[in-house]
Formats: structure tokens, sequence, C-alpha cells
């Protein structure tokens, strides 16, 4: 298995993953961001209800939501990413970073919504597992910056808030807006660090997900 999709491949995922959209699933951006969460969550999740949930399928067991090639490339992509969030700690694509300069003229480009929506959806499925692992002051960490990625794919929206938002007659500046997605991502990389014995506690106690680093 490669170790990152080619560029064939990517094309080839794209598609598959738009036709799923049309029926609720996940673009390739989305299913992007949602594996990065998927990534910070400190226990491996089942590939068979990752894959289901970017298809918009119900997990079933020895069931897969797509065709062998498909879920090789979504394999591909998984492993991919977990180079980039949990060894390279870029939590937030390499993809998205040079979007974040549109963020400055308040601008939403479309696939760093799609990203930001994606990570908002890995909260939403983990969200009984992080309440299995964390305490009531670190779940409501991990739920603000989950949400600070929601909010952020909203002003990309025509939704009230974020049309006064694009038009410079709403807070936050977009300089407090890049620095509170900085410190989401350092605080969601914490967590991707830390290793849970079977009592939910830390084998690695020198990770502290509170401060994002060792």
């Amino acid at each position: 298995m490669n170790e990152k999709l080619t560029k064939s491949e990517e094309k080839q995922l794209t598609q598959v993953l738009d036709e799923a959209a049309q029926f609720g699933g996940m673009t390739l951006m989305q299913s992007r961001g949602y594996l990065a969460h998927i990534h910070c969550f400190p226990r491996t999740i089942d590939p068979g209800v990752w894959s289901a949930h970017i298809a918009n399928m119900k997990p079933e067991k020895e069931l897969w939501p797509f065709e062998n090639k498909t879920m090789e490339m979504l394999f591909t992509l998984y492993n991919q990413l977990h180079n980039e969030v949990v060894e390279k700690g870029q939590v937030l694509s390499p993809r998205c970073q040079p979007l974040l300069e549109q963020v400055k003229a308040r601008t939403i480009p479309q696939d760093l919504r799609h990203w930001c929506a994606g990570f908002m959806t890995g909260y939403m499925v983990l969200r009984e597992n992080w309440q299995e692992i964390c305490d009531s002051e670190q779940l409501q960490e991990v739920e603000s910056c989950s949400h600070m990625m929601g909010y952020l794919a909203t002003l990309g929206s025509e939704e009230e808030h974020a049309l006064a938002w694009r038009n410079e007659q709403a807070e936050p500046e977009p300089q407090m807006l890049l620095e509170a997605i900085a410190e989401a991502m350092d605080y969601m990389h914490g967590w991707s660090q830390m290793e849970l014995d079977d009592n939910n506690q830390p084998v690695n106690a020198m990770i502290n997900p509170d401060s994002g680093s060792h």
C-alpha cells in the first residue's frame, strides 16, 4: 500500500466521494477533516465505523461501505493523515494552511469549509467516546476546539452572522480567529500523542493535552 495517494488515486477518490456526498456522505476534504479528528482521539477507531460515516451509511460488521479499490484508497488516506496529524503535528491539513491567508481578508474558501465541517463531524461521531476518557474540563476543551472548526465553516455560508462577518460588520477580527484556530489545533494534537490504558489513564504521563505539548 502506498504511503500517500497518487494524483491519479486522489482524482478517483474525489469522484467517488463527490458522488457519495450527493447522498449525505463526505467529500474528500470533509473526509480529511473527519479523519484528522479520528487521529486526534487517543484510541483506534474501527475502520468499518469511520468509513461508514464517510459514506453516510450505518456501520455493518464484515461489510465495507465502498468497493475494495475505494477502500484501499481510503486506507492509504488514513495512513497518510496519521503521518500528518500524529507524526508531524499537522492537524489542520497542509492543503488548508495556504487558505488561511484568505481568512485575513474575511474569506472562507470552500476546501477550508469542507475540512472544518469534517473535523466537527468527527467530534459529533466520537462525542460519547470523548466523554469516556475526558474529565468535564477536558471535554469542554475538546468540544470548544471542535466547535471552533464548525463555526469557521459557517462563516463561509449565507447565514446572517456570516454575511455580517464577511462585510466587516461583526467580530471576531481575522487575526484573533487565526490565533484561536492555531491554539485549538495545538490542543487537539496533544490528544493525538496520548496513550491510554484500560482504565482510561495516560500511559505516557509526559503528554499534557491541556497545553498541547509534552
